[in-house]
């Protein structure tokens, strides 16, 4: 059977290409594809393989519906919610190109599937760990903070790794995580600076929990209302909320314990950044996204790239003071270089896409709007959380327009 020109399988066919579908799937779960992308994904696999399917996914569930009327068999993968995994997304995607020009069989890209779902991690341990910190320190420039400020993001980010990877490998002590570092982050922030008070304490925070901070599920659940999958939205978008509130709540209540020792900490301006240092946060962002991501070390300077192209239209916002602006911009841009790359290399656009989005989307005044209506600013705090909600509605509007004008190459 041609996989290029497919004729409609027989039963025992439509079982065998229909268990490659469900284990694509279930592979795309589990890295944390959205909704919109993972069923795109799988209904081009489909029709490649003449299969008649229908999917239907969430954040932890997957149902897959393979046949016609009373033939119809629908399976059910269910999953904790995936995290992004951009060198196994990159492999799934060369196996189905592979499959789609006839150079592998539906029986070895199974296999090939199965084995990228179920190998280990690239980056763990102290390399991760690592990783953390040179997020935190790299994005912290690039958010306004100064040298000082950057220091203290290394550390925060570190004490933030410590603990995703001291409780992330047992369920229960996950769920922990969230709340637990903001508190420490948060509290020896707050010492820090009472030692050090030239140094700005919002920056550093922010900066030092940037890995936790869920902008970007905020903005994808906006993007999948958008294009129509409510229930995929409505529950990813619930969950970025609850994860805003344990944060936010973390922060509130690390402050408080730690202004109990050094009394209260004045928020000043940041110490000065000189241009080095911005360039330098790009390549260190670049670098931490790289392996936070699980992506191939090849795609480092892709990310740099990203950072780049994100920081110079989110530039637009600041020079114009509207900061709205600015993230449709940035986010435009982001989307139409992650398209080209796609077109060139054949590659997943998130490779581009994930790393610039992160510096636009709009996680840190998410936090700030929810830590305000916990300090009974309440109006401060809806104020605030509107101009959140606007801003993941302009990158949503920006990725759209960008698959609208350069619609990217066929790919996973």
């Amino acid at each position: 059977m041609n996989i290029s020109d497919p004729q409609p399988p027989q039963p025992f066919e439509t079982s065998r290409y229909g268990a490659l579908v469900i284990n694509l799937g279930r592979a795309l779960l589990h890295v944390g594809s959205p909704a919109h992308r993972l069923e795109s994904a799988m209904q081009i696999m489909a029709d490649r393989l003449g299969l008649k399917a229908e999917f239907f996914s969430t954040p932890t569930a997957l149902v897959v519906s393979l046949g016609d009327g009373s033939q119809q068999k629908t399976f059910l993968a269910r999953s904790e919610p995936g995290t992004p995994n951009l060198g196994k997304l990159a492999d799934l995607s060369r196996v189905m190109e592979q499959l789609a020009d006839g150079s592998m069989s539906p029986e070895q890209a199974d296999e090939r599937v199965r084995e990228v779902d179920q190998a280990s991690p690239a980056y763990r341990g102290f390399r991760l760990f690592l990783a953390y910190m040179l997020v935190s320190a790299g994005v912290c420039p690039l958010i306004g903070g100064g040298w000082r400020e950057m220091l203290l993001a290394a550390g925060l980010g570190g004490v933030t790794g410590a603990l995703v990877i001291g409780l992330g490998g047992r369920l229960d002590l996950s769920r922990l995580v969230i709340p637990v570092a903001a508190v420490l982050v948060t509290l020896l922030g707050t010492l820090w600076c009472g030692i050090d008070p030239a140094t700005a304490l919002m920056p550093a925070i922010i900066a030092g929990l940037i890995a936790l901070l869920p902008g970007m599920d905020l903005t994808v659940s906006t993007r999948e209302l958008a294009t129509g999958h409510l229930v995929s939205g409505a529950s990813r978008l619930a969950s970025t909320v609850m994860v805003f509130a344990l944060l936010s709540f973390g922060m509130v209540f690390g402050g408080m314990l730690g202004q109990w020792w050094t009394g209260p900490v004045d928020l000043i301006s940041p110490s000065p950044r000189p241009d080095w240092l911005l360039y330098a946060g790009f390549g260190l962002a670049a670098a931490g996204f790289t392996v936070l991501f699980q992506a191939h070390l090849r795609d480092w300077i892709w990310m740099v790239v990203a950072c780049l192209v994100a920081f110079g239209g989110a530039s637009l916002g600041q020079v114009t003071g509207a900061p709205v602006l600015g993230a449709f911009v940035g986010a435009l841009m982001v989307g139409l270089a992650g398209n080209l790359f796609v077109r060139f290399s054949g590659r997943p656009g998130s490779i581009m896409h994930l790393p610039g989005l992160i510096l636009l989307v709009p996680g840190s005044i998410g936090m700030r709007s929810l830590a305000a209506m916990l300090g009974d600013d309440v109006i401060s705090g809806i104020e605030t959380a509107m101009l959140a909600g606007i801003i993941a509605v302009a990158l949503t509007t920006g990725m759209i327009l960008a698959s609208v004008l350069l619609p990217p190459r066929t790919t996973l």
